[in-house]
């Protein structure tokens, strides 16, 4: 009779192929984690290279966004400008440094980002402002609840456009305190002869993952708020409009308190990594913040003229 598995023998092959699989599960996932969190490096580099181009065709750096004001600043840290748009950002400006022309071509800049001539281009996914790692939906919706939007309010539509898993850096200061001390803000003209800090050690740009809070590459619907997207943990089902944030914060992010983390306001920078939060510096390197970095010095790496004395790897 052929010898054959005792029922011992199977169960203890069964347990072993079991522990294996446990063991090579994570490290499987963490090259996964590292493999796209190196692709995030690559898009930030690549717009990091793109914004080096503009400076060199325009002798400055593209404007956070292009937008007319209509009235005053009310002095609120949340208060918006009132403005009248087109509302473009400086990643629309870049596409043509980007490989990205015929998108570019297709943008009527002087019209709204909402106008219909502009859907095409408001629906376009542009891979390098996606982070591989960033799990939302690539066609999102631009939401308004009034102003200011209640607590209770559900958001209501204006226009859906494509994902942005980045934004640029206005400073330390309110949204729209003047002066603003970081790179970009609205109809902004900054010079690279004006990082008087140093560009190896001035964020320009970061991550912001869209299962955060939800934004777009084409810029700042006049009237639109940012609130947190339903997967994350600040979310409240029964107050969709909880913390919200003006429509400056499409593009744009402040730094005030503490360092890029799920707790912090859906304006907020903060990545889909463990590791951290990767950043683009305006020499075009790049470097990751964690949760855990000191506020001081993560503001400090924020103003592009504060002259702080810090010290970074």
């Amino acid at each position: 009779m052929p010898a054959g598995f005792s029922l011992v023998e199977l169960l203890v092959v069964i347990a072993i192929v079991a522990t294996l699989i446990g063991l090579l599960l994570p490290a499987v996932q963490s090259a996964r984690e590292s493999a796209r969190r190196m692709q995030s490096l690559n898009n930030l580099r690549q717009i990091g290279v793109s914004l080096h181009l503009y400076h060199d065709a325009r002798r400055m750096l593209p404007p956070g966004f292009r937008s007319t004001t209509t009235g005053t600043w009310p002095g609120g840290s949340n208060d918006a400008v009132p403005e009248s748009g087109p509302g473009w950002s400086f990643f629309s400006f870049l596409l043509p440094f980007l490989e990205e022309t015929a998108v570019h071509a297709t943008i009527r800049q002087n019209l709204p980002i909402t106008d219909p001539l502009n859907q095409a281009a408001r629906e376009t996914v542009i891979s390098t402002f996606v982070d591989p790692g960033d799990s939302a939906p690539r066609l999102i919706d631009i939401t308004d609840s009034g102003s200011p939007p209640a607590a209770g309010n559900t958001p209501s539509v204006i226009t859906r456009a494509a994902l942005c898993s980045y934004a640029g850096c206005l400073g330390t200061e309110s949204y729209e305190k003047q002066p603003f001390t970081g790179v970009f803000h609205r109809n902004s003209k900054v010079r690279f002869s004006e990082i008087t800090d140093g560009l190896s050690k001035t964020i320009g740009v970061g991550e912001r993952m869209g299962r955060h809070t939800r934004s777009s590459w084409v810029g700042v619907v006049p009237g639109q708020e940012l609130v947190y997207a339903p997967e994350s943990p600040q979310y409240r089902a029964a107050e969709p409009s909880f913390n919200w944030r003006p429509a400056i914060t499409a593009t744009l992010v402040h730094v005030r308190s503490s360092a890029p983390s799920l707790q912090g306001s859906p304006g907020g920078f903060v990545g889909p990594y463990t590791a951290g939060t990767n950043f683009l510096n305006m020499d075009g390197s790049c470097r990751l913040i964690t949760a855990d970095t000191a506020p001081d010095i993560f503001r400090a790496l924020c103003t592009r003229a504060g002259g702080e004395a810090v010290t970074v790897e």
